[in-house]
């Protein structure tokens, strides 16, 4: 996984985790939450005695949410990634929305050691009678301040109504308002507070240019551009089934992503 040592973050909140304790952990971007929390997810995965090591039905073990599809898939990966070199390597389930929840569901047979959801598929599984929470030890909120930015703390306050009320709580975010200090206020049991602070970084040289230009034209401006200003790289974000085919014939054709977009 590319580690040699541990970042501030992890130094500070591993241990902690791992005496079982609540914890709120504030860092930056890039600064290794991920693994902070996952590390010992996996720990005390392992530590199970070896008749409870193994799901029955659909009970889940360890409940991890974030905010969007793009970071369950990240999460998910990071999670994966770690416990590869295990001896008995944890069932891991990702699940969010903008894809069918039929894979998803049958993913969940049998249970999963570590489930990363974003809130409203989480929800559609719960309805579905595809997971059973009640079995949750371990709920980690990633991101906590977008999940309450984008408009999640009704469905955040049904998924915690599910969970069982005996269970570590660890929240993890770049930052902290108010309104995510009161939600952790709420839920969490004598929590230990971890705050990194944040490092000072150069900022990015870029330049900004807005080009008034007819519609019909557009192709042909990007085209000049692309060729004047030489650039090897150039990402375009366009509307839905409007893409034209402006690349010369004679070059390398471009990769194509789908425009981004945040879903549940």
């Amino acid at each position: 996984m590319g580690f040699s040592d541990p970042t501030p973050i992890q130094s500070a909140a591993i241990p902690v985790i791992l005496r079982g304790t609540d914890v709120v952990g504030s860092a930056q971007t890039g600064s290794g939450k991920t693994a902070a929390f996952a590390l010992p997810l996996l720990q005390r995965l392992q530590e199970l005695p070896p008749e409870n090591r193994h799901q029955y039905g659909r009970a889940v073990r360890s409940l991890i949410v974030v905010p969007t599809r793009e970071l369950a898939a990240q999460v998910g990966e990071v999670v994966r990634g770690l416990a590869q070199a295990l001896p008995q390597p944890p069932k891991v389930v990702v699940a969010s929305g903008g894809v069918s929840i039929n894979p998803q569901m049958l993913a969940l047979r049998g249970g999963a050691d570590v489930l990363v959801a974003t809130p409203g598929r989480l929800l559609d599984l719960v309805g579905q009678n595809a997971v059973q929470l009640a079995t949750v030890r371990l709920l980690v909120l990633d991101e906590a301040d977008r999940l309450l930015d984008l408009g999640f703390a009704e469905e955040l306050a049904r998924v915690i109504t599910l969970l069982p009320p005996r269970r570590q709580n660890l929240f993890f975010s770049a930052t902290f308002p108010p309104e995510v200090r009161g939600l952790a206020g709420r839920l969490l049991h004598d929590p230990i507070d971890i705050t990194v602070p944040v490092e000072e970084q150069a900022q990015p040289e870029i330049s900004q240019r807005a080009i008034a230009v007819d519609a019909g034209k557009r192709t042909q401006l990007l085209r000049h551009l692309i060729k004047s200003q030489g650039w090897t790289r150039c990402w375009c974000l366009w509307q839905p089934n409007t893409r034209q085919n402006w690349w010369p014939r004679s070059s390398t054709k471009p990769r194509f992503m789908p425009p981004l977009s945040m879903v549940t």
